[in-house]
């Protein structure tokens, strides 16, 4: 994946996480594969790499690779309020769904199921489950394919309900628990930055004994020094650089594209940490009370100091400070990792505001 454009950029170094996600597919489905990391580590743009470059034999004509089917959907492109917004986005009849010439990419949708029309109208009416009608697609479906199912953003589909009782969202990962554990037919990937989403996940029982949780995490500085070195940085201006941005692909690039609207790295990178810092004092200004801003600065402060905030088992007003980390977390300032109880920024560089919070 060395030195791959893709969508104007350069792919950087995921070639370990490209080749374990290729690998899962290969394996028969026996758990939803959740796919989790801090914000702008590059988890979607991995993914959809992978389906039009891995997962098609040409996918601009939409010619799918002999291997796979596969439906992949971007729930952040959706604007989901109730279950009929829901399907849809996810369901269309058959009669509809045939191909435009235009060129396409994954960020499109390639994610909508193909239903009859007929018995789309009897799911509408509640006359068919849902569910139980893919399912039974997905079962009819060719044995030489193996499909696969991609949602990113599958927390919009929270505080959403069929018939104003079932909530849509726990029953759609039950259908994925089917789909994987119970009836091996699918492979299922579901991707989200919200860990107060995953971290629920991932303490729910039935869920966290059918899932494989994989973190994206933002690059090393062995990935970022050879990047860098290649775009002709110095080492000292590489080491400036991560103390500022870290890994984050994101702030990196935008970094590059704009550093000549700045008199110097340092007054771009000062610039970038300020920014950071009215970001959560703007925050802090509205709707906490003093005891969680007390709490937020503590936090910052260990995280500054430190490079995070661990949550312990024995920790004092630890419910108090879940609350606290879950605000922040939210507005994506925190990065809380529930797999290893950890708390850091989403980025380095609101780690760097952190530190002009802590000095005032």
């Amino acid at each position: 994946m060395k030195g791959v454009i893709f969508r104007g950029e350069r792919l950087i170094d995921r070639e370990d996480e490209a080749a374990f996600i290729k690998g899962w597919f290969n394996k028969l489905p026996k758990e939803i594969l959740w796919i989790y990391g801090p914000k702008s580590s590059g988890k979607t743009t991995l993914i959809e790499y992978i389906v039009e470059n891995e997962l098609f034999e040409d996918f601009w004509n939409f010619i799918p690779n002999n291997n796979y089917w596969v439906r992949y959907i971007n729930l952040r492109g959706y604007l989901i309020t109730s279950y009929k917004t829901f399907l849809e986005a996810f369901i269309k009849p058959a009669k509809e769904t045939k191909r435009k010439e235009e060129k396409i990419n994954a960020r499109m949708s390639i994610g909508i199921f193909k239903i009859n029309a007929g018995i789309l109208n009897e799911i509408k009416e509640r006359e068919k489950d849902l569910f139980n009608v893919l399912i039974s697609e997905l079962q009819a479906f060719d044995e030489d394919k193996q499909p696969i199912l991609i949602i990113d953003e599958i927390q919009t589909l929270e505080d959403i309900y069929i018939n104003g009782k079932r909530e849509l969202l726990k029953e759609f990962l039950n259908f994925c628990v089917r789909l994987t554990k119970e009836l091996h037919i699918s492979h299922v990937v579901i991707l989200s930055s919200n860990t107060i989403f995953i971290n629920q996940i991932y303490n729910d029982a039935k869920l966290k004994v059918t899932s494989k949780f994989y973190k994206i995490d933002h690059l090393k500085f062995k990935t970022v020094f050879n990047w860098l070195t290649e775009e002709k940085f110095s080492r000292a201006e590489i080491d400036l650089i991560w103390d500022y941005l870290g890994g984050s692909i994101a702030h990196i690039q935008r970094m590059i594209r704009d550093l000549n609207e700045c008199a110097s790295l340092k007054e771009y990178l000062e610039q970038q940490a300020f920014f950071s810092y009215t970001e959560m004092v703007d925050f802090l200004s509205r709707g906490n009370t003093k005891e969680e801003e007390k709490i937020f600065r503590v936090i910052a402060k260990v995280i500054s100091e430190k490079g995070c905030f661990e949550i312990l088992d024995n920790f004092e007003h630890k419910a108090e400070y879940v609350k606290v980390i879950d605000k922040w977390a939210e507005k994506e300032i925190f990065f809380f990792d529930p797999v290893t109880l950890k708390v850091n920024g989403n980025s380095r560089i609101y780690e760097k505001g952190m530190q002009l919070l802590a000095d005032i």
